[in-house]
């Protein structure tokens, strides 16, 4: 009984060691197997490794204001490098291991680098613009104003407020620089409505005069005549019965016939004055850099003949604007400069040059035009245009040897004279304005009327005219416009 026992021990050992054994060759096979896959699924030629040591940001990018330059360098000598946008940044080598990249314009790209074993590693590198230098600038050139620069996208926006429109375009030109675009949402401070008052005058008198003889004799064998007078000749209409031939600028004639001979003349000796004035002031209110346009007059028909597929013709119609006409852009400059840019225009109709056209008769349209831009203070008035012409038209036509006997010489000659004088002048006064309060607008002309009734309009001859203000005008008329033009105001009797 003694003996069994060691021999029990002795087995139980033996057992243990083998599972210690078999358990360790286990955990050895698991282990190979396990390097086996990894070496399996890493492959032969890793091009993707770590070559950049130092020059990157917290995030891993290369993050640089514009103009601005870093130093990349790498554990092991690179091969090459290259920049995806070279308008972004820019890359040197400076030595085996070391990169120089400049910051030229806003935005993004990417950096990649490879060494001689043909791994490779990229990086974003962000170009930023520098705000702190611009709004610097900004503050120093432009004390006066509150202007925020800000980026989007490469872009540089402006935002805040400036005294006026000039300082506004130069903070965009200075901003210009920093980015690819300025983006411009500044605003101008202050009443920057002008009202432009225009003055459009002209005089032009003309003389014209005329003096021509024209005579027709004939005994039905013989026939003699003169000619002179300007125009187709009327001669021959009269003797002949044919009252139908004469012409109507011919103020003066005459016939007469005796048995066979018949006898007939024409004068024309004519006296021609004419006068016109004109007094246009079209007054119009724009807004700071915004155009405006005004027209007084209308329109009238011309008809233009069109030629269709048929070969046949037709008749369209266009029209031609006539009247006054203003159209200008103002822009407040600060400091009382205002820069207009204008083009005032007066045209009429003119009947006297009309031409015929089957049937329709079509007038001249005489204009009167400039376009300019000029530059004035608040209040001030400027002459934009102004014109002086003296124009004498002389014609003379004499029959020879015959013209040149005194007295009965002017019988075969003909004289024209013509003489034009015009005046013209061209007057701008820009105001900047602002509104008022509906209650402080006085009463519009022609607002409060009186109608007649029949008796008053056929026994009276009244037309009607302006009514009194029997609710009572305001003691003080206030003016409608801030500034020198415009409503002014009225002191009531008791001083106010």
């Amino acid at each position: 009984m003694c003996s069994a026992k060691p021999e029990n021990t002795i087995k139980r050992g033996v057992r243990r060691a083998v599972i210690t054994l078999a358990a360790w060759a286990a955990l050895g096979l698991a282990g190979a197997s396990n390097a086996a896959a990894q070496a399996q699924t890493q492959p032969a030629g890793n091009t993707t490794t770590t070559l950049i040591s130092g020059g990157l940001g917290e995030s891993g990018n290369i993050t640089l204001m514009t103009n601005k330059s870093a130093t990349v360098t790498t554990r092991v000598p690179y091969k090459s490098v290259s920049v995806a946008n070279p308008d972004v940044a820019d890359v040197n080598p400076v030595g085996p291991t070391q990169v120089l990249i400049t910051a030229k314009h806003a935005g993004s790209t990417q950096l990649v680098l490879w060494d001689d074993a043909g791994r490779s590693q990229s990086v974003e590198v962000i170009v930023n613009v520098d705000l702190r230098a611009l709004q610097d600038q900004l503050k120093q050139l432009f004390p006066k104003a509150a202007i925020q620069a800000d980026a989007a996208n490469g872009a540089i926006v402006l935002r805040g407020h400036v005294p006026d429109v000039q300082s506004g375009l130069r903070a965009v030109q200075v901003a210009t620089p920093y980015g690819s675009s300025v983006l411009n949402f500044l605003e101008v401070s202050g009443g920057q409505q002008v009202m432009l008052k225009v003055r459009f005058a002209e005089v032009s008198r003309s003389l014209t005069q005329n003096l021509g003889f024209n005579a027709f004799a004939t005994d039905g064998r013989f026939t003699a005549g003169i000619n002179n007078a300007p125009g187709a000749t009327p001669v021959g209409g009269l003797a002949a019965g044919q009252a139908g031939t004469t012409i109507p600028n011919v103020p003066v004639f005459g016939s007469a016939r005796m048995g066979q001979a018949s006898f007939e003349f024409f004068v024309d000796a004519l006296r021609q004055n004419n006068l016109l004035r004109v007094l246009a002031e079209p007054n119009l209110t724009a807004i700071s850099g915004s155009p405006a346009q005004f027209l007084a007059g209308g329109e009238i028909p011309i008809p233009v003949p069109q030629t269709n597929g048929g070969g046949g013709s037709a008749i369209t119609v266009e029209y031609k604007q006539f009247g006054v006409r203003l159209a200008f852009t103002p822009t407040v400059l600060g400091n009382g400069h205002i820069r207009l840019e204008v083009a005032p225009e007066v045209s009429d109709l003119d009947f006297t040059n009309s031409v015929s056209f089957n049937g329709f008769v079509i007038p001249a349209i005489t204009t009167r035009n400039l376009h300019t831009t000029v530059e004035l203070n608040d209040g001030q008035t400027l002459a934009l245009a102004g014109l002086l012409n003296n124009r004498v038209t002389a014609n003379k036509t004499v029959t020879p040897l015959l013209g040149d006997i005194p007295v009965l010489g002017a019988l075969f000659r003909s004289v024209r004279y013509v003489r034009d004088e015009t005046e013209l002048v061209v007057m701008v006064t820009p105001e900047v304005v602002s509104p008022v309060n509906p209650g402080q607008v006085p009463r519009l002309p022609g607002e409060l009327w009186r109608y007649p009734n029949e008796a008053q309009l056929f026994g009276f001859q009244d037309l009607g005219g302006p009514a009194p203000d029997m609710a009572g005008a305001p003691a003080v008329n206030p003016p409608q416009f801030r500034g020198r033009y415009g409503f002014s105001a009225v002191q009531s009797s008791d001083g106010r």
